[in-house]
């Protein structure tokens, strides 16, 4: 596990920044604006959580062939991290352009799609992935019980679901986690921001809805 316990800080103004935003559009125009700097303002916080999150799905996914959505992948730090343990068929999907370009720039995912995962529609077939994995997502003004279930349909029956919650995010969201038929496979806490908690989540799909 890579740990990480950063002091408490008023030095972040952009965790505040992002989670103020009021709607999708809003969310997208920050992060397009954000693209150029988000690797290196968030490095030194935020790193250790895609490493680990693709730790946990190597655990249940040794298959380094197998089909994985990267659901908001932002600048790519997931993709980065499942290509350093020999994962090769990684799709990305997320909201901003520009941070999909930066993710593009670093040749790890064999798509990429720019989407809003609120959208049913956002991809045309259903249980595409052997494993999706989202990291920093399910957060305060960004990610939702409504892409919870978007997601879960792409999802095989069998397939793995690794995600991330901040605890006070995670008691919003417990509901809608413990309404789908998945079981939690296994978990993990880590020390962020100085006083508080995130999970790494890790679900198999037992049937579809």
């Amino acid at each position: 596990m890579v740990e990480n316990q950063p002091e408490n800080s008023e030095s972040r103004p952009w965790l505040s920044w992002i989670c103020d935003s009021q709607d999708s559009e809003q969310l997208k125009k920050k992060y397009d604006s954000w693209a150029n700097t988000y690797d290196t303002d968030v490095g030194e916080d935020w790193s250790f959580m895609p490493e680990n999150a693709a730790i946990a799905l190597e655990r249940v996914l040794p298959a380094k062939d197998a089909k994985i959505l990267d659901a908001g992948a932002g600048t790519g730090f997931v993709g980065e991290s499942l290509a350093k343990l020999g994962y090769t068929n990684i799709t990305a999907a997320e909201l901003s352009e520009g941070m999909l370009e930066v993710a593009r720039q670093k040749q790890v995912y064999k798509t990429l799609l720019q989407c809003n995962l609120e959208e049913t529609d956002a991809f045309s077939e259903k249980e595409i992935f052997d494993a999706i994995i989202s990291v920093g997502v399910f957060a305060h003004a960004h990610a939702g019980v409504r892409v919870l279930q978007n997601l879960f349909s792409l999802l095989k029956k069998g397939g793995f679901f690794v995600l991330t919650m901040r605890g006070e995010y995670r008691d919003i969201m417990q509901e809608a986690l413990d309404r789908l038929p998945w079981s939690l496979v296994n978990q993990d806490d880590f020390g962020i921001y100085g006083k508080e908690v995130i999970y790494v989540l890790v679900f198999r799909k037992e049937r579809s809805l």
